[in-house]
């Protein structure tokens, strides 16, 4: 275990379909030094049947596979902080943490452009709205409330980033142990948002790669209405924290 450099972190939630392909195409390009670690918020019984399904396919494999199961939804930010702690105290050398989506919109290639890219900063993140970036499949309705908070959160939180809501991201060990000795104000995907301003705040650096991000073809969307609209109080929290911070 000591071994280990860079922990994948995919938080996952009834992924049946999606995420057993994408640790398919992951699989024949991580290595000894690499570990993926699945933080599962399923039910009992679907989350075997993916951990057992997972397990098939990463069998063989030189990379470390870890599969955690939380037994209910407690929302994509918790799993992601959960995976942080996880890797690191148990991974001694370990230099980075990435963090990316189970539902397939993430594509494979841009996981492993982000993992490797070495540019050396705290935090890399995969933007959907730099050149050569796109958004695949999404409705009008989901790229108007994306640029919505991808305009008001940066500007209100200084944060000098395009994306600040997306999952695919890298960290380094200084951002990981900031971020895990700062209080978790939000569980679900806008404490992506509140990551960026820890390390910001922190004066870590941050840099930004374009992906091509997909709408999920596979199983069905994990992220309701409710949660979009929880964001915005989310957004808040952050506001709040921020300033109590500054004080």
């Amino acid at each position: 275990m000591n071994k280990i450099l860079t922990a994948i972190i995919i938080p996952s939630y009834n992924e049946t379909l999606a995420l057993p392909k994408l640790l398919t195409e992951l699989r024949s390009e991580l290595t000894e030094a690499e570990a993926v670690i699945v933080m599962d918020d399923s039910e009992a019984s679907t989350s075997n049947e993916i951990r057992n399904t997972c397990l098939e396919i990463v069998k063989g494999y030189d990379f470390q596979f870890v599969f955690e199961n939380s037994g209910k939804k407690q929302g994509r930010g918790s799993a992601i902080r959960r995976g942080m702690h996880l890797a690191h105290s148990t991974f001694e050398s370990l230099q980075h943490v990435i963090e990316c989506d189970a539902d397939g919109s993430h594509r494979a290639e841009d996981i492993l452009r982000v993992k490797n890219f070495d540019y050396g900063s705290d935090l890399l993140i995969g933007s959907r709205y730099l050149k050569g970036s796109r958004i695949i499949g999404w409705p009008l309705s989901r790229r108007l409330f994306s640029w919505f908070l991808n305009h008001l959160i940066p500007a209100l939180t200084k944060v000098p980033v395009s994306d600040i809501t997306n999952g695919l991201r890298r960290y380094s060990k200084a951002a990981i142990e900031k971020i895990l000795q700062t209080k978790q104000e939000n569980s679900g995907f806008i404490y992506l948002s509140e990551q960026a301003l820890i390390v910001k705040n922190s004066n870590l650096q941050i840099t930004e790669i374009p992906i091509i991000f997909v709408d999920r073809t596979l199983g069905k969307s994990t992220v309701t209405w409710r949660e979009i609209s929880n964001s915005l109080i989310g957004v808040t929290k952050i506001l709040l924290s921020n300033l109590v911070r500054k004080n």
